[in-house]
């Protein structure tokens, strides 16, 4: 019998190079790694407007919030870029804010990529939850535009931001509107301004000596938040389209054992040869595992069974779903029944 094909789209994380390099191969099944073209803003973008790929990485706010209205993809529970955003945040010096006080960001100009991307989902989540934070006490400005976006790409599918968001389309790139004094913090990863296409490139803020740190020690925070909650907050996730679900229903879990081998791999490589440019790697690794343990990136629906909860009671409570949804829903039934045997 011939291999299903599918069009597969990712960012090369270190746990999904061996998938992408064809050192590991899911049974019955031949991956053609598509790259991602214009970065994630573009795929996810090209995903939700267009269902360009089979299987993909996705944010995770977006699938919660497409899947709500039938969107024709179901997750893996395969989730990458674990971040802890809101211990992230910058303020400008001079805004007002003070440096470990969260509750002064009531009332301020937030600026952030996309009101829907993940990073909003848990960023607004946890300062509600731990802050009394609330996202309408806060002046958003979306750097994407109102249509170019994820965010337009939802509207497109009846699906609108609750009224009480006072959210502002920006007119230039949010690193000049910060240099500028027009906003007063930012929920920005340091590092890239953006991806020409979807993003309004500016120049990189991350070492300005006008910005420094909502929390005095993010790493600190980031640990206190895990420690509480045992939650690493998941912000993409993988994604199968769902017509090659219902014809070839064990699609889904040669994917997910392929996922787990491929991490599997990265992981024992890591720990034998860490990164010679990580100076005091082997220490590092150390101190990842007395934190979170041995994977810090668990694959899997009851794993991740807390992360996901708290994704989509974040989703509600900003009115980005209406409610949350059945797992029966969301996931591969061959998946949650497997993870039904492991327990």
């Amino acid at each position: 019998m011939a291999d299903l094909k599918l069009t597969f789209a990712m960012t090369p994380y270190d746990r999904v190079l061996p998938l992408i390099s064809g050192e590991v191969k899911p049974d019955g099944i031949t991956l053609e790694y598509m790259g991602m073209p214009g970065g994630v803003p573009r795929v996810f973008y090209d995903q939700l407007k267009f269902n360009r790929y089979d299987l993909s990485e996705m944010s995770m706010s977006s699938h919660l919030r497409q899947r709500s209205v039938g969107w024709p993809y179901r997750m893996l529970p395969v989730f990458h870029n674990r971040i802890f955003s809101y211990a992230m945040i910058q303020i400008r010096r001079e805004s007002g804010i003070r440096q470990g006080h969260p509750e002064d960001l009531k009332g301020k100009r937030i600026g952030i990529k996309d009101y829907q991307q993940s990073i909003g989902l848990w960023t607004r989540g946890v300062l509600q939850m731990e802050f009394g934070v609330k996202p309408e006490d806060m002046i958003w400005y979306q750097g994407r535009g109102k249509n170019l976006s994820h965010s337009g790409a939802s509207a497109e599918a009846g699906l609108n931001l609750p009224p009480s968001v006072n959210l502002n389309y920006a007119q230039t790139n949010l690193s000049s509107m910060m240099a500028k004094g027009e906003l007063d913090a930012w929920v920005y990863r340091s590092g890239p301004s953006g991806i020409p296409g979807i993003d309004r490139v500016g120049a990189d803020m991350s070492a300005s000596s006008q910005l420094m740190y909502l929390f005095p020690n993010p790493r600190e925070e980031a640990i206190r938040f895990f420690k509480k909650t045992g939650v690493y907050s998941p912000h993409h996730t993988t994604v199968v389209r769902e017509s090659i679900l219902n014809d070839y229903p064990w699609a889904a879990m040669s994917l997910m054992e392929a996922f787990e081998e491929s991490k599997k791999i990265a992981m024992d490589r890591l720990r034998k040869v860490p990164p010679s440019l990580m100076v005091f790697g082997e220490q590092y690794i150390n101190d990842i595992d007395a934190i979170f343990g041995l994977d810090p990136f668990p694959y899997g629906v009851k794993a991740n069974a807390a992360a996901f909860d708290m994704a989509q009671t974040f989703s509600v409570q900003q009115g980005l779903t209406d409610k949350k949804q059945p797992l029966e829903e969301i996931f591969p039934i061959e998946v949650i029944y497997s993870d039904q045997r492991l327990s």
